[in-house]
């Protein structure tokens, strides 16, 4: 059971009250007893987490705690994600391959690799060190997934990219998709991503980005590193992304267009052109987020007349 010093410690945070007091658990404000740790990122938060029966906050150095001990630390969101650590579940899922998995002869599978049920691994593919494949993902032909990667369930990697083009009497002609998807490094994929190989070369997902759930990524698109793509993001063919790029929920990305590093491309905006570095977008078509907020507003004060 650790105790609140050492909890400082692992966080860079500083003590308010008993650094001695041991937490046995973390949980949410309302049903916190004695012992547990709570999190509070705001005013309204911490007010409620002085309230409760909780042991002990994580706060921020903006706020003020009375009457119980607390971390304060500079972001308690990072401090959260460190604490968590200590109190998480072991994997759903061990090292080693499922007996119902089927892996192609031709696959190679790194060390300390979990594989789970029915997972579906083809020819040509390779799994970095210490990966995990939760049950029920596909992973095509020529499929590159490299180290600490995480794959969850019901994920596609490297399904044909859809790619036609049509005959002179008008019927769709296919265009084979004879590449491969490139995943490097410390990827975090969740549940029902759709990643599609490259005409000719490699779709690429750089490391340390995180792609969570329901998202269709198309052919011979390149993810910078360490982005993060909140869910139902869709992105035509050959769409770049420089690196530390933030995109929010149902954003659409036209194909060929490109998006600097350092980016915030907010929910549902579209994108038809070129981003530049450093931007934050919004709205269809994505434009600089302060324009689009005026365009906006002038529209509602035109509405009301």
């Amino acid at each position: 059971m650790p105790k609140l010093g050492d909890l400082a410690k692992l966080v860079n945070g500083v003590i308010v009250g008993d650094s001695f007091l041991n937490i046995s658990a973390v949980s949410e404000i309302e049903s916190a007893q004695n012992g547990s740790l709570v999190f509070a990122f705001n005013k309204q938060s911490l007010i409620l987490a002085l309230e409760s029966d909780a042991s002990a906050i994580v706060t921020s150095f903006d706020l003020k705690t009375t009457n119980k001990s607390a971390i304060l630390a500079k972001k308690p969101r990072l401090a959260m994600a460190k604490i968590l650590q200590l109190f998480a579940l072991p994997s759903e899922i061990k090292n080693g391959i499922h007996k119902t998995a089927v892996i192609d002869k031709t696959a190679r599978i790194g060390k300390d690799v979990a594989i789970g049920s029915f997972v579906y691994i083809g020819p040509n593919v390779e799994i970095g060190n210490c990966t995990t494949i939760y049950p029920n993902v596909t992973i095509y032909q020529n499929v590159k997934i490299g180290n600490r990667c995480v794959i969850h369930s019901g994920s596609v990697l490297g399904v044909d990219g859809f790619g036609f083009e049509k005959d002179k009497d008008n019927t769709w002609i296919k265009i084979p998709q004879i590449g491969g998807v490139l995943i490097e490094d410390d990827v975090e994929i969740f549940s029902n991503v759709c990643i599609s190989r490259a005409t000719i070369g490699n779709t690429v997902i750089k490391s340390g980005t995180k792609i969570d759930n329901l998202n269709q990524i198309a052919h011979n698109c390149i993810i910078g590193k360490n982005c993060a793509l909140a869910s139902f993001v869709g992105m035509a063919g050959s769409v770049t992304i420089g690196d530390n790029v933030i995109i929010g929920g149902q954003a659409g990305f036209k194909d060929h267009v490109s998006v600097g590093e350092n980016t915030i491309i907010t929910a549902r905006a579209g994108v038809t052109k070129d981003i530049p570095t450093n931007m934050i977008v919004s709205g269809f078509p994505a434009i600089d987020h302060k324009e689009e907020m005026k365009i906006s507003a002038t529209l509602r004060k035109l509405a009301k007349k």
